[in-house]
């Protein structure tokens, strides 16, 4: 009798462990927006390596570890875009098509084509109204966040849902 509830007090708690993971997705994602426009706000200059300091500027993949540090966002690492892309250093999700691609989902693009640095630049989409811009650290004019046009658009090379919290 006492495995028995044992049992079925295990089966209840994975129950609602999987509905409250899922409810902090949603939540993990509203708090990543804000943390995302916040940043944008700020209007921090680009800065290679950079990843802690607003003033002193932030990088491409530092703009986005930052923004889920400060979302609370579990277990992601200080790490590059092509790790990021790659699934690594707790960077967990899944690659979707573009077409499917909404509000904090990442973006990669692979500038240089001979692939020297492939997924070397990453972004976050936001929705701007009833369109997707692209929220990342420009060399040129710091963290912005841009229309998905373009290079943005055309040199796309990667879109991917980021699974924590599922």
């Amino acid at each position: 009798m006492r495995s028995l509830l044992s049992a079925l007090l295990s089966l209840l708690v994975s129950c609602f462990a999987i509905s409250e993971s899922a409810a902090l997705d949603e939540a993990y994602k509203r708090c990543l927006e804000r943390q995302l426009r916040f940043i944008i706000a700020k209007n921090p200059p680009y800065s290679a390596g950079g990843a802690s300091d607003l003033e002193k500027g932030l990088d491409c993949s530092g703009y986005v570890f930052l923004a889920c540090k400060w979302a609370g966002i579990p277990g992601v690492k200080r790490t590059t875009s092509f790790r990021m892309a790659m699934g690594l250093d707790g960077w967990t999700g899944k690659d979707i098509p573009q077409e499917s691609c909404s509000s904090c989902d990442l973006a990669f693009w692979t500038w240089h084509k001979s692939l020297d640095r492939p997924y070397g630049h990453v972004g976050v989409f936001l929705k701007a109204g009833p369109r997707l811009e692209v929220a990342h650290a420009s060399s040129k004019r710091g963290v912005v966040l841009a229309p998905l046009r373009g290079s943005l658009q055309t040199d796309l090379s990667k879109v991917r849902c980021l699974t924590i919290g599922e």
